[in-house]
């Protein structure tokens, strides 16, 4: 079993640093190499974490043989044709949220993936970090009795400006794909796959959603109500209700350190679980786990919970009238 894992980052933006601000403190990950198109950022990130290598383009990356596993941390326009490059040269891959930008193209690399026996993970960190490992140990348990309804939100406030990554089409801009990922994927985590999507959007000027309300209904009548925006401010807090009672989820819910469990007879109790670092590191270890076990998929993040996630998302785009397609 190989103690340290070699890493490659493709790209070296904001996502980018902060992943690799949490590697560099795990001891079995090694930062390699990084890869972007400008050099001089390149130089400066490979500098800043003292990876090995520094690349001007990707396929030097995914060619150089030292490499165990690529993260691409690109923005999710170009996941598809990234991860498909990663794949093709034999890489393993943790590839940023949304892993693509329809259901179509997340099936074709899941797929190939599994075709190639190759390791393929969307970075989804919520689903690794330990407050959802004991959410889910607390229903499983009947604590809270059975999940009926699921709140949760994600909204912030950004100034429209037509060329920003949130609001331009050709960079994948709106709710839904950049942050709506996240109350979609927790719903999908604790109730699985919905019978019914309906959704409420609100579009902008250049055609992308600025929100988007969303109702899910669940076989079993469970219900979750999420709402994703890029204009709207919320709370950013979640909660899980069953029939004994409730979990509250603090903001940042989706990458919580605290939550109570508030039980219908009055009683409660708080869990308080801090980071190391920054909460990267979670999904980290987790990756390396899969590799040094020779597993290409991961239990938490598993590629049937990045299907169903990638097929809410496209319906709901849909409904709202969001076409990424560029002519």
């Amino acid at each position: 079993m190989k103690k340290q894992i070699n890493w490659g980052v493709l790209g070296a933006g904001r996502i980018a640093d902060k992943f690799c601000t949490a590697l560099v403190s795990v001891p079995q990950a090694s930062l390699h190499a990084v890869a972007s198109r400008e050099v001089q950022k390149g130089k400066a990130f490979a500098n800043k974490f003292k990876a090995s290598v520094y690349y001007d383009n990707y396929v030097s990356l995914v060619n150089d043989p030292n490499i165990d596993v690529i993260y691409i941390a690109t923005p999710h326009p170009f996941h598809y044709e990234q991860a498909l490059l990663c794949l093709h040269h034999n890489k393993p891959v943790l590839c940023e949220k949304p892993m693509t930008m329809r259901f179509s193209q997340t099936q074709e690399l899941i797929k190939l993936a599994q075709k190639n026996n190759l390791f393929l993970m969307e970075g989804m960190w919520t689903a690794c970090m330990p407050f959802i490992q004991k959410i889910k140990e607390i229903i499983a348990e009947d604590v809270i009795g059975s999940v009926q309804y699921i709140q949760a939100e994600f909204g912030f406030s950004t100034p429209f400006d037509a060329d920003s990554r949130l609001f331009n089409k050709s960079l994948g801009g709106g709710s839904i794909l950049d942050v709506g990922v996240y109350p979609i994927s927790l719903a999908t985590m604790l109730l699985g796959k919905p019978s019914s999507v309906k959704s409420f959007s609100k579009l902008a000027s250049t055609g992308i959603d600025e929100y988007a309300n969303i109702i899910l209904q669940y076989p079993n009548n469970a219900t979750a109500h999420l709402f994703s925006a890029v204009t709207v401010q919320t709370p950013i807090e979640a909660n899980i209700i069953g029939t004994k009672g409730k979990i509250k989820v603090e903001s940042p819910w989706y990458m919580a350190t605290d939550f109570s469990v508030i039980l219908n007879d009055g009683t409660s109790k708080t869990y308080s679980i801090p980071h190391p670092t920054n909460g990267f590191e979670y999904e980290i270890i987790e990756v390396i786990n899969c590799l040094q076990n020779n597993l290409t998929e991961s239990a938490l993040v598993p590629h049937q919970q990045t299907l169903i996630v990638s097929q809410i998302m496209d319906e709901l785009l849909k409904q709202a009238g969001v076409d990424y397609t560029i002519p």
